[in-house]
């Protein structure tokens, strides 16, 4: 059971890369003229069309319900909600008077024909790049609602908005892919002193001569989770990841990440740099 705090909320910070598919082709911007290819317009596309969505395994349904754009904070605001259909109905209880003893009385909520059970989260994309294609973004952190599922239906919705632009005197037809990178708030060594390293995952792209059917399937990325069993602290860790990472570049790794188990029973995922 996890209860959400009704007056406060942790967000998680993240990089995010909106990359044309082909080379040469123009980046989509944030927010254009409606009759302009935006980012905004993507995803504002497939909320009307109410296909921003991802059933989970267990039934509950992630979907993006609203995209905003809020000119004075030059900011893209996104609203996600997480519905539960067979979830137990919430209870409230109520401890009597001191004179009564330890009695308590319960009280389950009614919930009405046709609701669902559901928690909502925003993610916050500023509208300014820090770098081509790349903005700083902010994900409320609500229990199943991660980047994880967020990046699938943000990368559906981009994969599916094509385009087309000119190389070579040619109209080429294109579509914008989706990478979040998680932004780490405090250095390794830090976040060690108050959490545990759990798993070390290492990406670089994919080499499958077997799934190409003339063009119909493209390798993407190939990805490595490596399980931590041993003890990893701020004071040891220099000793074994950087020359782990070394010798993963020699292979044709490329990317690095790590997850965090913190103190307060939180999840993070950082770039290991």
């Amino acid at each position: 059971m996890v209860f959400l705090e009704k007056h406060s909320r942790f967000f998680r910070r993240f990089d995010l890369s909106f990359t044309p598919r082909h080379t040469g082709a123009p980046h989509l911007p944030v927010i254009a003229d409606s009759n302009e290819f935006s980012i905004f317009d993507a995803l504002n596309t497939r909320v009307v069309d109410e296909k921003a969505l991802e059933v989970q395994p267990n039934g509950d349904i992630v979907e993006l319900m609203e995209v905003t754009y809020e000119a004075k904070r030059k900011a893209l605001i996104l609203l996600f909600h997480r519905a539960s259909p067979d979830a137990a109905e919430p209870t409230y209880r109520k401890k009597a008077r001191q004179k009564a003893g330890t009695k308590v009385t319960v009280r389950k909520a009614e919930k009405l024909e046709g609701e669902e059970q559901s928690v909502s989260a925003h993610l916050i994309v500023l509208d300014e790049a820090i770098r081509q294609g790349t903005y700083r973004a902010a994900l409320e952190e609500i229990p199943g609602i991660s980047m994880a599922v967020v990046r699938r239906i943000i990368g559906q919705a981009l994969h599916d908005y094509e385009y087309d632009f000119e190389r070579k005197k040619k109209q080429v037809n294109t579509y914008s892919t989706f990478k979040p990178v998680g932004v780490p708030s405090e250095t390794l060594s830090g976040a060690l002193k108050s959490g545990t390293l759990s798993y070390v995952t290492l990406v670089r792209p994919a080499k499958a001569d077997f799934v190409d059917a003339d063009g119909l399937f493209q390798p993407q990325t190939e990805t490595m989770r490596i399980r931590v069993q041993g003890e990893v602290t701020s004071g040891n860790w220099r000793d074994y990841l950087p020359a782990m990472f070394k010798r993963a570049k020699a292979a044709g790794w490329t990317d690095f990440s790590v997850d965090l188990e913190l103190d307060d029973n939180r999840r993070r995922t950082r770039p290991a740099r």
